[in-house]
């Protein structure tokens, strides 16, 4: 009986182990490649704002994060830096700064999704077809939808 319950005990042990591997490199392994360190530049170069998104900032972990610059404009954001990997990630525009997953759930209703990330070192987000007034916004958040985790943010202004 020890040994049924030892051999079951160890393949429920390495399906998790998979399973958990499966969700932290599939997106890693489906990555797009991201713009061009040109376009990027194009991007950045028409920035009305930069700001830095920050590695260490109290709602993220060693699992959720991001570090680097971003440019913002009225029709793009452009990132480049690098970002944990991971599934579904959106970016938002808020109004006021958040720093956790608390903060930022409880102004996501007025918070404007502008786009998704593709890549984990560097991205441009469209956001010429909605027209976005940037007097009504000061920061940038990257938010995982799937699982509701907070990755970072960014405040331009």
């Amino acid at each position: 009986m020890k040994k049924i319950l030892a051999l079951f005990s160890s393949h429920v042990l390495a399906l998790a182990i998979g399973f958990g591997a499966g969700v932290y490199f599939l997106p890693i392994l489906t990555a797009g490649g991201g713009p061009s360190a040109t376009e990027l530049a194009q991007a950045a170069g028409k920035a009305k704002y930069t700001a830095i998104f920050k590695k260490d900032l109290p709602g993220s972990d060693f699992l959720h994060w991001a570090q680097g610059t971003v440019a913002v404009s009225e029709s793009t954001i452009a990132f480049e830096g690098k970002i944990a990997p991971g599934p579904d990630y959106k970016v938002y525009l808020t109004s006021g700064y958040v720093g956790s997953k608390e903060e930022f759930l409880k102004i996501k209703e007025r918070a404007l999704r502008v786009g998704e990330v593709k890549t984990f070192e560097r991205f441009i987000v469209d956001m010429s077809q909605q027209p976005v007034d940037l007097s009504r916004y000061n920061t940038v958040v990257i938010w995982c939808e799937t699982y509701s985790q907070f990755i970072s943010a960014a405040q331009f202004r």
